[in-house]
């Protein structure tokens, strides 16, 4: 099997978890580096969550040292919706292994040796991304493709036009889009297709039992039963983000795209973090980024199936 060498760079949180749980999942991919940077939680938590998931998942790559604030803003973050800790309030014990480098650094080497098959997936903002391509921007013919959940094609969840991962570090998202390296942008409203309900939620608890990640995998997906239950009628599906891009970056069948040039507004006061996709070419320049447009909620529910399948063995 000729495997896919690839980096996930990643904030963990709930939903991150979970994809790093569906990579694992999938022999066809070489996890060379988990990369995690501030974000979802304050960086002190989402790097010791990912140096826990490498030992609990048991992957063999290296964990990084990343970003642990924005490039030029103040840090903020979501930690009202992961919970305690960015685990939903998981004990997370402490990691025996520490980092094996700086996260720009492993991620130029993985570049290096990969000889231009490298491909990237973020869940997270964008900083450690943007802090390699400016520190060694001669690898950018290297990377194959940045996947990113990141952005709307519409309306935003932090601003009305803002999604969480840009919106933190905008400077960092522009720079990335604007790179010439090929990007696709899975936002909110692409992976809104793919949401799942409460009774779903309520299966894959089921289905987990007897599993090796049973602990955690319920732990979080009760998490969200619960918020979903506390949740306004109109606001019962649970759209697992980082899992959904995921599970489009393991399979184009998951969803489809279109091409459209798209800029991040950097400044704004009230539209910061903005992901402009200029659906009709009205700035009249070249697209450079796959937006996801639709994503296929029955594929996703099996991949999921699927996953918990293969934490049975």
């Amino acid at each position: 099997m000729i495997k896919r060498p690839i980096i996930i760079d990643t904030d963990p949180g709930v939903d991150d978890t979970i994809r790093i749980m569906l990579a694992n999942s999938h022999p066809e991919l070489d996890i060379r580096a988990i990369t995690p940077v501030t974000g979802n939680v304050q960086y002190a938590l989402t790097s010791r969550n990912a140096l826990f998931l490498r030992e609990y998942l048991g992957i063999d790559c290296k964990v990084a040292d990343g970003s642990n604030t924005p490039l030029f803003i103040e840090n903020k973050d979501a930690g009202d919706i992961h919970g305690t800790g960015g685990m939903g309030g998981y004990a997370v014990p402490v990691p025996k292994r520490d980092f094996d480098g700086y996260a720009w650094d492993i991620i130029k080497d993985e570049a290096e040796k990969a000889n231009g098959e490298l491909e990237i997936i973020t869940l997270g903002p964008l900083t450690n991304i943007a802090v390699t391509l400016l520190r060694y921007p001669e690898i950018k013919p290297l990377i194959k493709r940045i996947v990113c959940m990141a952005g709307s094609a519409t309306i935003g969840n932090m601003n009305p036009y803002a999604e969480f991962n840009v919106w933190i570090d905008p400077e960092a998202a522009d720079i990335v889009f604007t790179s010439g390296i090929p990007v696709v942008m899975c936002g909110l409203d692409g992976n809104d297709y793919a949401g799942i309900t409460i009774p779903d939620l309520l299966h894959y608890i089921e289905k987990a039992k007897g599993t090796s990640v049973e602990d955690l995998f319920t732990h979080i997906f009760t998490h969200w039963v619960h918020r979903r239950e506390a949740a306004h009628a109109e606001d019962k599906i649970q759209v697992i983000n980082d899992a959904i891009t995921m599970a489009y970056f393991i399979t184009s069948d998951m969803g489809k795209t279109e091409k459209y040039n798209v800029r991040v507004e950097t400044k704004g006061e009230l539209t910061a973090g903005w992901t402009i996709v200029d659906r009709y070419n009205r700035n009249k320049q070249e697209p450079n980024i796959e937006v996801l447009t639709w994503s296929d909620r029955e594929l996703f529910k099996k991949m999921l199936d699927d996953m918990l399948d293969y934490y049975r063995k």
